[in-house]
C-alpha cells in the first residue's frame, strides 16, 4: 500500500497471528470428517463419533467469538487511527505555504482531505492482513492435498494461473478507473461550491439551469465509471468465484472418484469427501487473495492522492530553527524583485523603507505590487536574499510564524467566520475582556452599531459575515486586529467600503496610535485616509517614489 507507518504495521502484524489462528481452526474440520467416516464409523466408536462431531460443531463457534471480539477491538482503533490521519493530513495543508492553495482549487482540497481514511486502515488491518493469512493457508492445503494424493495436488497447481490471469488485466483497469472517479468527484464538489458562492451572479444572469446541467453532465460521467467498475468487479467475481471454482472442484472430484475405483488403496471415500471440503478451503482462500488484490488497487486508486498530503512539507519544517521578529530601527526593501509564479514581475527593483514608529503610506494603481508587499513582509511568499531586512536581518532568517504573531495585517479582503460577533472578536484574542471588546470596536467606530442591536455582542454574523453590511464587516475587521495588540499594523484598503466622515474618524483613531510609537504601514487608493501618514510612497510598475516625507 501507499502509506504505512509503524504503529499501523505492528497492529497488522497481530492481525496476521490472530487471522492465522482463526483460519487454521477451520482446517480441523474436515481432517474429523475424514477420521469420523473412515475409523469410527467403521469400527462404530461411538465415543469418537460424539466427540469428532461435537469438536466439529464447536470449531464454527469458536471462530465466531475470536472473529467478533478481534473485530471489535479493530473498529475501535481505526476510528481513532482514521481521525488521526484526517488531522495530520489537515495539518499539512493548513501549513503549505500561500503558493500551493494559488495553484490548487480549495473545494477539492476540501473533498480529498474530508474523505474518511477509516475504511483504507481498516483495509490495511483486517483485509490485507487476511490477504497474507489467505496465502499462508492455501500453502498449507496444497501440502495437506499432495499428502492426502500426489495427483490430486498436481490438479491444483493449473486453478491458479486460469483464475489469476484474467483478474490481473482487471486489478490495472481498476486502479485507473478508481483514481478517475476521485478527482472527477472533486471537481464535481468545487463546480457545486463555486455555484453557492457565486449564487448572486447565476440569479441575475439567468443561468440556474446551465449550472445545474453542468453538474448532472459530470454526474453521468462518473456513474458511467462506477458502472464499468462495477462490471469488472462482477466479472473477476463470476470469473474466481464461480467457473474457475465450479471447474475444479468437479476435476478434483473425478480424479478422485477415478482413483478410488481403480486404486481403492490410495484413497478412501472419507478422504475424498475431505478433500472436496478442502478444495472449497483452497478456492475460496485464493479467490479471497484475488480480490484482495483488486481491493488493493482500488484502495491505491483512491487514496494515493490523500496520503500524498502526508508527505507534504511547509511552513513548519521550512522556518524552523529560524529567528525571531524584532523592530528597531525599519523595515527596508532593497532593490527588490519578485514574480508570482509564470507572470511577468510584480516588483522590479523596488526600494522602500518603512521606519519603526511611524505611519507610512503606500498609493498606486491597482496591479502595481502594493498587497504583494503586505503578502512578502508576512511571509506569504518569499524572495530571494538580501533583497528585504528587518532592522539589518534579511527577512528569510526570520521565522514566518515570529512575523505574524507580532505584525497584524487588516484588510480589505474581510472573512468572518460563522458564529456571533464576540465569537469572531475572540478568535484572534481569546483572553480578552469585555471592556477590551468594547474599546476596539469604538476604535474601529463600531460600538454604538452592536450596542443597538437587540443581542448586542450575541449578535449572529451569518456565513462569512452575510447578515452584516460591508461598511459593518470592514470595521468589525478593525476591531479585530486591534485586539491582537501588535504594535505593527499593516493596513490594506480598510476603509474602501466607508464613507468620508467614518473615514476621516478612522484616520483620526490611527493618527493617535502612531503617536504612541504603533509602526502603520498602510495601503490606501484616497489620500485623505493618509492624512497623517509620516512618509507616502507611490509604487508602479514594481517600483517606488517619495510623495510625502
Amino acid at each position: 500500500m501507499k502509506y504505512f507507518d509503524h504503529e499501523i504495521r505492528r497492529r497488522q502484524l497481530v492481525s496476521v497471528l490472530v487471522f492465522t489462528l482463526i483460519r487454521m481452526l477451520a482446517l480441523i474440520s474436515p481432517y474429523l470428517m475424514s477420521k469420523v467416516i473412515d475409523d469410527y464409523v467403521p469400527d462404530r466408536n461411538y465415543m469418537g463419533i460424539v466427540m469428532g462431531i461435537l469438536l466439529f460443531m464447536a470449531i464454527p463457534l469458536l471462530t465466531v467469538i475470536l472473529q467478533t471480539g478481534y473485530n471489535y477491538v479493530v473498529i475501535k482503533y481505526v476510528r481513532k487511527k482514521g481521525n488521526e490521519i484526517a488531522l495530520r493530513i489537515m495539518k499539512n495543508l493548513i501549513y503549505k505555504e500561500n503558493a500551493f492553495f494559488d495553484k490548487e482549487k480549495s473545494l477539492e482540497l476540501l473533498a480529498y482531505s474530508s474523505k474518511e481514511t477509516v475504511s483504507y486502515i481498516n483495509f490495511c488491518l483486517a483485509e490485507l492482513s487476511e490477504y497474507y493469512v489467505n496465502l499462508v493457508v492455501a500453502a498449507v492445503i496444497f501440502v495437506i492435498l499432495c499428502m492426502i494424493h500426489p495427483l490430486i495436488g498436481a490438479v491444483q497447481l493449473f486453478y491458479l494461473p486460469i483464475a489469476f490471469l484474467p483478474t490481473k488485466k482487471i486489478m490495472k483497469n481498476v486502479e485507473k478507473e478508481v483514481q478517475n472517479v476521485l478527482e472527477k468527484n472533486a471537481a464535481i464538489n468545487q463546480t457545486k461550491g463555486d455555484i453557492f458562492q457565486a449564487i448572486e451572479f447565476i440569479k441575475l444572469n439567468r443561468i440556474e439551469e446551465k449550472k445545474l446541467d453542468d453538474v448532472d453532465r459530470m454526474n453521468q460521467s462518473v456513474n458511467k465509471i462506477w458502472g464499468k467498475v462495477a462490471a469488472l468487479d462482477t466479472l473477476s467475481a463470476i470469473w474466481t468465484g464461480g467457473f474457475a471454482a465450479a471447474f475444479f472442484t468437479g476435476a478434483t472430484f473425478g480424479v478422485g472418484a477415478v482413483l478410488i475405483l481403480l486404486f481403492p488403496q490410495s484413497l478412501q471415500v472419507g478422504q475424498l469427501i475431505a478433500v472436496i471440503s478442502y478444495c472449497t478451503l483452497l478456492y475460496g482462500n485464493i479467490n479471497a487473495v484475488l480480490k484482495t488484490g483488486i481491493g488493493k488497487k482500488k484502495n491505491e486508486g483512491e487514496y494515493s492522492k490523500i496520503f500524498s498530503y502526508l508527505e507534504l512539507a511547509g511552513e513548519r519544517e521550512r522556518e524552523a530553527g529560524k529567528g525571531e521578529f524584532v523592530l528597531e530601527k525599519e523595515i527596508a526593501f532593497r532593490s527588490c524583485r519578485f514574480a508570482y509564479e509564470d507572470a511577468a514581475p510584480v516588483l522590479d527593483g523596488l526600494n522602500l523603507r518603512f521606519e519603526a514608529g511611524h505611519w507610512t503610506g503606500i498609493v498606486g494603481m491597482s496591479g502595481g505590487g502594493k498587497s504583494t508587499v503586505f503578502d512578502i513582509l508576512v511571509k506569504l511568499y518569499e524572495v530571494g536574499a538580501d533583497q528585504v531586512f528587518i532592522d539589518d536581518m534579511d527577512i528569510n532568517e526570520v521565522s514566518c510564524f515570529s512575523i505574524r504573531d507580532k505584525v497584524t495585517k487588516i484588510t480589505q479582503d474581510i472573512y468572518l467566520f460563522p458564529g456571533t460577533i464576540e465569537e469572531n472578536l475572540r478568535l484572534v484574542c481569546p483572553g480578552a475582556s469585555e471592556e477590551e471588546l468594547w474599546q476596539a470596536l469604538e476604535f474601529a467606530c463600531l460600538r454604538e452599531y452592536v450596542e443597538a442591536l437587540p443581542e448586542g455582542l450575541k449578535t449572529d454574523v451569518g456565513e462569512a459575515g452575510k447578515l452584516m453590511s460591508g461598511g459593518e464587516r470592514q470595521r468589525l475587521s478593525i476591531a479585530m486586529g486591534l485586539l491582537r495588540k501588535n504594535r505593527v499594523l499593516m493596513l490594506d484598503e480598510v476603509t474602501s467600503s466607508l464613507d468620508s466622515a467614518m473615514e476621516a474618524q478612522l484616520a483620526h483613531n490611527f493618527s493617535r496610535l502612531a503617536r504612541e510609537g504603533y509602526t502603520i504601514i498602510s495601503i490606501s487608493h484616497k489620500m485623505e485616509f493618509l492624512k497623517y501618514a509620516d512618509t507616502i510612497y507611490e509604487i508602479g510598475n514594481g517600483k517606488a517614489k517619495v510623495v510625502k516625507s
